[in-house]
């Protein structure tokens, strides 16, 4: 025994709730994200390896992939749109994530700069939170647990095949258009949530249930300047090794 009340324990699940809840930095979850995890990477390792020994297999492999990315969006939407399913403030195609299946899917199909720069910069600083503090409260056994890790797997695992594969190196203007493009769909967002107090995007005057980033930011509204501003920094930082090595492979090339 650890000492530690089962109660107070962050990685104590119960019988019950490994069964039918999720627990935030509980076992299920580090074991989830590891499958998760070990899935993109064993695509972009087979895309990396097509790329190198059989560039037909490669292209093949990324339309498949592509392709699922717009079917998990499609049955999402679909599933969530049931009359037995559908809640207006959570089940709406508007947040990140959903946009994010779309542009995981343009990026591998269609492969247009401005997307694959805003999947890059999405995935960086915002599906990588969804891994770390999972808004999800169904288990293992409910559609909701498995379209939450299939979706933020298909947004990320896309965002890496395109960097590993398809050699995608973020420029500077990439991270500006991006966080242009993600300011202006946030403020959408924020005002439809203040006219309902909805939740879209998390900007609005509620806060999730499970325990996230947001907790740390105080009250609305202020939290959504905090928020603002962060992700500024957070496409800053992602972008930095990369304008980095670019400016030192710069320097090499002229010596």
């Amino acid at each position: 025994m650890s000492g530690i009340p089962e109660s107070s324990n962050p990685f104590y699940v119960s019988a019950s709730a490994a069964g039918s809840g999720f627990r935030p930095f509980s076992p299920l979850h580090f074991w989830t994200v590891a499958v998760c995890v070990a899935v993109m990477l064993v695509l972009a390792a087979l895309g990396v390896f097509l790329r190198r020994h059989y560039e037909p297999g490669e292209r093949w492999l990324r339309r498949i992939y592509g392709w699922a990315c717009f079917g998990t969006y499609g049955f999402s939407v679909t599933w969530f749109m049931l009359r037995k399913n559908f809640v207006w403030k959570e089940s709406l195609p508007l947040q990140f994530c959903d946009l994010g299946l779309l542009v995981s899917g343009g990026v591998l199909l269609f492969r247009p700069r401005w997307l694959r720069g805003l999947l890059y910069f999405w995935t960086c600083t915002f599906t990588i939170q969804a891994f770390i503090t999972p808004v999800l409260d169904s288990g293992p056994t409910s559609m909701s647990f498995a379209l939450f890790w299939l979706s933020h797997t298909m947004i990320a695992g896309p965002a890496i095949y395109d960097v590993t594969v398809g050699r995608f190196r973020p420029e500077f203007a990439d991270a500006v258009r991006s966080y242009a493009i993600s300011f202006f769909y946030a403020a959408v967002l924020l005002v439809l949530d203040k006219l309902t107090g909805w939740n879209y995007g998390y900007v609005g005057p509620t806060k999730p249930g499970a325990p996230t980033l947001l907790d740390a930011l105080g009250d609305y509204p202020l939290r959504v300047l905090w928020m603002t501003l962060i992700a500024a920094v957070g496409f800053a930082l992602v972008w930095l090794p990369w304008g980095l090595a670019k400016r030192k492979q710069g320097a090499e090339q002229k010596g």
